[in-house]
């Protein structure tokens, strides 16, 4: 039995039998459903989450939209619901991996390979946003592989429903920065363009080996998508159809209106660039799609991966090998995870979004070296009093030196009188062991995210601006960090106060 799982106990009528993934948001389990007589994954959001009201809506709402999507390359939603206090999403289980792990495992892929898983998950999106739903989150961990290289798109039950703008409240962890379209680091609202955006991310991967864009840092991702080029897979790895070079450009085109406008679209131009055929250029369709963006239109081009029923496996698991996090921090970081996600305001164009993303950065320095100086002002003042304040020793050598030495700030030993401390979902993070919330409208999720992200970003104790997404809004933040107290306090946001230690 895994450390601090549930296996081997009884959740309603779910026999949890064996842990399969964990992350920050919740775990899932191989479960014998003993009503129905199957065995399924079962997955467990995080306790927190099903005490927000406005979060449990959105997440029936968008669970039953999930549910009834029929194509065959989206893992079946059985049931979903609440028991005990605690969020549950039942589904079939899959025998297979994800592409994060096959790729980890073999490296860039055959041409014919990638296009081929490529073709099925487009058909998995294109069904989902002809029924108002954007996934955004696609990236290899959520492609499990099966029998035959067989694709199932997951985590739909808890994906973005297009016609529910007048829910704020979101969930759980969003995508990864290296896969996210350009306007999602805008607050415009997010249209299924951005799902293609990701796609053309992943065939990029699975051609090459390397994302398009390659981070270490949140603030280089977002300097990446918003203003550096699309790379050419055929310079990046020799022997990639040059074909494929004019299809990545359209996928990542900055404008989500340039790309194309469906997933289908995009498998369609890859399937050409693989044949050598003249690739089809991205077809204008009405607009239709709930709330703003397009509507969506069946691929008829032959080479598409037709509809129909999925292989069955017996016996099923849910997923392979959990891949590991993006480099953008130290801390455990969600795989399947993922989470309903928010609608923002109307679209935007390039130049808001690049605008936006220069003005965060710039703000980043400027404010970086505010806060020093607003620091060292503090320094100077309380030193005595305050812990978490660097210590200068003055001492003179034999010689007549001056040397002045700074003894490195202690690491916070815990929050400070007053906060609300978090569970600690990504355990110990660096050096940083929890974080605690100190108003009203910040939420322990949000928190846990700054964690990671101030943790990965420098040395603790230090005065810094980071970027962290909020679960619970699905926009990424500007946050002001720094040494307060006992603890490392970050404000910004919509009137946020996280506190570290």
């Amino acid at each position: 039995m895994v450390e601090g799982s549930r296996t081997g106990t009884q959740f309603g009528v779910y026999r949890l039998d064996a842990l399969i993934g964990r992350g920050g948001m919740g775990e899932v389990y191989r479960a014998y459903d003993t009503a129905k007589d199957r065995t399924v994954a079962l997955k467990l959001l995080n306790v927190e989450l099903a005490q927000d009201p406005t979060y449990q809506e959105r997440f029936r709402r968008e669970s039953h939209a999930a549910a009834r999507l029929q194509e065959p390359h989206v893992i079946p939603i059985h049931d979903w619901g609440e028991i005990d206090g605690v969020l549950y999403i039942d589904m079939r289980l899959v025998t297979g991996q994800d592409l994060r792990a096959a790729l980890r495992e073999g490296g860039a892929m055959d041409p014919a390979r990638a296009v081929k898983i490529i073709e099925q998950v487009a058909g998995a999106l294109d069904a989902a946003h002809a029924d108002g739903l954007i996934h955004r989150d696609i990236k290899p961990e959520n492609i499990i592989l099966a029998e035959g290289d067989f694709a199932y798109l997951v985590d739909f039950g808890i994906a973005h429903s297009g016609d529910d703008s007048q829910l704020t409240v979101a969930g759980l962890a969003i995508g990864s920065y290296r896969y996210m379209a350009p306007e999602r680091f805008d607050n415009d609202r997010v249209t299924p363009m951005a799902d293609v955006y990701s796609l053309t991310c992943v065939l990029h991967e699975c051609l090459t080996g390397s994302t398009p864009h390659q981070a270490d840092t949140i603030s280089s991702a977002v300097k990446a998508h918003v203003l550096n080029p699309a790379p050419q897979p055929s310079r990046v790895r020799p022997g990639v159809p040059v074909g494929f070079d004019q299809v990545i450009a359209q996928g990542l085109e900055k404008r989500p209106e340039h790309r194309y406008q469906t997933a289908g679209q995009l498998a369609v131009a890859a399937r050409a660039a693989l044949t050598g055929s003249n690739i089809p250029a991205p077809q204008t369709i009405a607009t239709g799609f709930p709330g703003g963006g397009f509507a969506y239109a069946p691929p008829t081009t032959p080479g598409m991966a037709p509809a129909g029923t999925g292989p069955q496996y017996n016996p099923t698991m849910y997923s392979g090998p959990v891949a590991p996090p993006p480099n953008f921090g130290t801390g455990q970081q969600p795989a399947y995870f993922t989470g309903p996600q928010p609608g923002g305001p109307g679209g935007g164009s390039q130049s808001k979004v690049i605008i936006a993303a220069l003005v965060g950065l710039i703000v980043l320095a400027l404010g970086g070296l505010a806060a020093l100086l607003v620091w060292y002002v503090g320094s100077k003042d309380d030193a005595g009093d305050d812990p978490a304040v660097a210590v200068s020793t003055v001492t003179e050598t034999a010689g007549g030196q001056v040397q002045n030495t700074q003894a490195p700030a202690p690491v916070p030993a815990g929050p400070p009188p007053g906060s609300t401390p978090c569970p600690a979902v990504y355990g110990p993070v660096g050096s940083l062991t929890g974080s605690a919330i100190g108003s009203a409208v910040t939420s322990c999720a949000f928190a846990e995210e700054v964690r990671v992200s101030y943790a990965g970003s420098g040395a603790p104790g230090q005065p810094r601006q980071i970027l962290a997404t909020s679960p619970v809004t699905g926009v990424t933040y500007v946050m002001m960090c720094t040494p307060a107290g006992s603890a490392v306090t970050c404000t910004g946001g919509e009137n946020a106060v996280v506190h570290l230690f």
